[in-house]
């Protein structure tokens, strides 16, 4: 265990003077006070306690993880109170979103699940991490490398993206409240409901989530929706740990992008308060380039840069439930989220559709993308945009890998952005060795790293059997959709065929 500073706050004289007495017993030194505003210090192992007039009580880190120390911070919690709300159910979920108030970047909404066990472990990596305040990468980076630590004692987390592009066009309240359902979702694949204790920050919640949320209550979840929830609940807090690393992991690949320099200067944090954001935007727009993918353009500083004085209006996002079967959303609203019940349905022609198909045209001068009815070949009006929040994953066979589909769409379209990439090791094998196949990896690689698209790269191709039968590849295709409850992209009639018999949701190229 990697001991982490510690602190307790409004701690009363009397129980500060237990606490004194506890740590001398246990081996602890008196040490002199350094300044006015301290009235004790006692000297514990390798890690310094002071008692301040204000009532807080700090402790330093032990870098030799003395056991005195933790036993010493556990007694403190027993008398001066947990400084979160204790466990009370088997399981613990957070959400905690960053990025909204950033004029770069994207919003991250994460949502993290560990059992009580390891509460306590947890609290102390977190520590002192104060996620108030502007930290580089490095900072993040080191904090979650200690949490992730956890994952084979059932830490695990989940992380949506909300772009720019959508920040600037829609009121991303929906898609917050969407999102977080289906993050819920996942976790109820393995974890009872009635064992979990869920807790938000109240950002605005949707009447759509506010009715999951009251089923979940009647199914003995503890569901807490509350402001400021990072200072009490530690689920929350962690959450947020989780969501600022991922956001500067993506200001750091913008910063380290030449790309982006403008008279060599960065972006910086991307936040409006930082003057060298702020210098970066104005030399930008001076440079009379357009402004890049990150740029929030609604947001106020941007506009009295560009010398725009009126409010943008922003709009309901596109995501429509009355496209999605009802089948789908009866499992997604009882916390089922599940591959095999997606379906959608043509407005055109009223079929309910488990395969669509891909198309790609012009429209007013730039490319578009959307899904079309194999029936009656209109288009499905919003469909990416609806799937993008409700699914959100797909997986490209060796078909759509060798024909450039994602990187192509990103390139000309948005209709892929957003989305989790999932590339199965069957997939990786076949186009490894494909000029075409390598291409598309190397540009799934860097809209990755832009922040476009989440990658993953599951399984290990040198456990895949180069003779493979037809069927058994295909099987293993559909495995990893089913895993990630994931949409299929395929070129391949036959695969298409293969994932209908499978009930797998297929978009067809």
């Amino acid at each position: 265990m990697n001991l982490r500073g510690r602190s307790w706050k409004n701690i009363e004289s009397s129980k500060a003077e237990e606490i004194k007495s506890h740590l001398i017993k246990c081996g602890g030194e008196k040490q002199t006070v350094k300044n006015q505003a301290e009235k004790w210090r006692v000297r514990l192992s390798d890690a310094t306690f002071t008692y301040y007039t204000s009532g807080t009580l700090y402790s330093t880190p032990s870098n030799s993880r003395e056991p005195c120390v933790f036993d010493a911070w556990v007694y403190i919690d027993q008398l001066a109170g947990f400084p979160y709300a204790p466990p009370t159910k088997d399981y613990l979920i957070g959400f905690d979103e960053t990025g909204k108030g950033e004029v770069i970047g994207h919003m991250i909404l994460t949502g993290v699940i560990f059992p009580k066990e390891i509460f306590k472990e947890i609290e102390m990596e977190v520590g002192l991490a104060d996620t108030k305040k502007y930290h580089g990468f490095k900072y993040w980076d080191d904090i979650f490398k200690r949490l992730d630590r956890f994952r084979s004692r059932g830490f695990y987390f989940i992380c949506g993206e909300i772009t720019p592009w959508q920040v600037d066009k829609y009121n991303v309240n929906k898609i917050m409240d969407v999102t977080y359902q289906r993050i819920l979702n996942t976790f109820f694949r393995k974890i009872q409901i009635n064992r979990c204790r869920i807790v938000l920050d109240d950002y605005g919640i949707g009447p759509t989530l506010k009715r999951f949320l009251n089923f979940l209550k009647k199914h003995e979840a503890e569901v807490i929706v509350t402001h400021n929830a990072d200072r009490k609940y530690l689920e929350v807090k962690t959450a947020s740990l989780v969501s600022k690393r991922n956001r500067e992991a993506k200001v750091k690949s913008i910063n380290e992008n030449p790309e982006f320099l403008v008279g060599g200067l960065s972006i910086g944090s991307g936040n409006a308060a930082d003057p060298q954001t702020i210098k970066w935007l104005k030399e930008w727009h001076k440079s009379g380039k357009h402004w890049p993918w990150f740029v929030k353009r609604s947001f106020r500083t941007v506009r009295e840069i560009e010398g725009k004085r009126e409010e943008p209006k922003k709009l309901v996002p596109p995501i429509r439930e009355d496209i999605l079967s009802e089948e789908f959303l009866n499992e997604f609203n009882k916390g089922h989220l599940s591959i095999q019940s997606l379906s959608v349905i043509c407005r055109s022609c009223g079929v309910t559709l488990r395969s669509v198909t891909f198309a790609t045209f012009d429209r007013e001068g730039r490319k578009v993308s959307e899904l079309k009815c194999p029936s009656c070949g209109r288009f499905i009006k919003d469909a990416g945009f609806t799937l993008r929040y409700y699914c959100g994953y797909v997986v490209p066979d060796s078909s759509a890998v060798q024909r450039n589909l994602i990187s192509n769409d990103l390139a000309a379209s948005r209709f892929f952005e957003n989305f989790t990439v999932v590339l199965p090791p069957i997939v990786r094998k076949e186009c490894d060795g494909a000029p075409r196949g390598i291409k598309e990896f190397e540009e799934l690689g860097r809209y990755n790293a832009m922040g476009r698209i989440r990658l993953e790269c599951s399984g290990k191709i040198e456990e895949v059997s180069s003779d493979l039968p037809s069927d058994v590849r295909d099987e293993k295709i559909i495995e990893a959709c089913l895993d990630n409850n994931a949409i299929l992209l395929t070129a391949d009639k036959s695969m298409s065929a293969f994932a209908g018999g499978k009930n797998v949701f297929t978009i067809f190229i």
